[in-house]
């Protein structure tokens, strides 16, 4: 019986690991969008995506292949298979000249890719390091895959290198001058035109966002709580072995700091539900999300309690 007692708390752990909803993983699996018909042009020259990959707006945030921008921006780009590591950096003087080639191409590609065509995207985990120094996504961004190329937020992109990339909705526009572009201008035009700004003046974002769609702002509740979910399981996992080979001085900690791990992750539950809900009732949309996502965490939370008495 003192040894069941020993797991007693193991148990304890892994059963609260599902106190945040299941929903929300199955939600952000994937999602369904329309592609984005635009106009690419970087440092003064049109540019065509390659076949199979394409521009599209999400949660009003436009988002291009990183490996194509990169090229646009002259930047070499390496992906680490093993790590899930995407790597820009300043290209050799040989990859200069391939990228050259490349970007003939580009730019004597054919017509871009139609709108509206129906994709499926799904979020990616990778680390992207740039010239050397990791950046992590905004929270609420994510990296998405399709036809096994990396899309990035397009002002994410901009900020990570340095370089001015506009997207303009009125003109379905992206535009973009690497560093080397504007050193060769310099003397023309300066701090015009080029400003990201924030907010909807001449950012990377649409220029004037329309209304989210509901399954807009319910997808980014549920990729949110994904990640909380992920977050407070390996916060929690990592202390079940420290549990079981500690003194009882070290047990006694290790239950406190799980009960203040639990006690965090429902605030953060809760909030992410309360800002939710305020979203969509600004927007006038139904609320049947939110009652999923508490129900799911109430029946979660109750079977996580049962298994615990039942070994007490």
């Amino acid at each position: 019986m003192k040894s069941l007692r020993h797991y007693t708390l193991m148990l304890l752990i892994v059963a609260l690991c599902t106190v945040l909803p299941l929903t929300a993983g199955a939600a952000s699996s994937s999602v369904t969008i329309k592609t984005q018909a635009v106009n690419l042009k970087f440092d003064g020259q049109s540019l065509a995506l390659p076949d199979g990959q394409y521009a599209f707006i999400y949660q009003d945030r436009t988002y291009i292949p990183v490996r194509f921008i990169s090229y646009a921006l002259q930047k070499s780009v390496k992906w680490d298979q093993k790590t899930s590591k995407v790597t820009v950096s300043e290209p050799t003087a040989a990859e200069k000249e391939a990228l050259a080639k490349l970007l003939a191409g580009a730019a004597a590609g054919g017509a871009q890719p139609a709108a509206g065509k129906s994709i499926t995207i799904k979020p990616v985990q990778a680390t992207l390091v740039f010239d050397g120094q990791a950046k992590a996504l905004p929270t609420g961004q994510s990296l998405y895959s399709i036809n096994n190329s990396i899309y990035v937020p397009l002002r994410f992109m901009s900020e990570a290198v340095g370089t001015d990339i506009k997207w303009d909705q009125k003109t379905n526009s992206i535009t973009g001058e690497s560093a080397a572009y504007k050193a060769a201008q310099a003397g023309g035009n300066n701090g015009t035109g080029t400003n990201t700004g924030t907010g909807t003046g001449g950012g990377t974002d649409t220029v004037e966002p329309t209304k989210p769609t509901k399954a807009s702002i319910e997808d980014a509740a549920s990729a949110k709580l994904a990640a909380l979910k992920a977050n407070c399981k390996a916060t929690l996992e990592a202390m079940i072995n420290p549990y079981l080979t500690g003194d009882d001085a070290t047990k006694e900690k290790i239950k406190q700091e799980a009960n203040k791990t639990v006690d965090q992750c429902t605030a953060d539950f809760n909030k992410i539900v309360a800002d939710t809900t305020a979203e969509l009732t600004k927007y006038g949309y139904s609320l049947e999300i939110i009652d999923a996502f508490k129900a799911q965490f109430e029946a979660d939370l109750k079977q996580g309690m049962d298994i615990v008495k039942g070994l007490s």
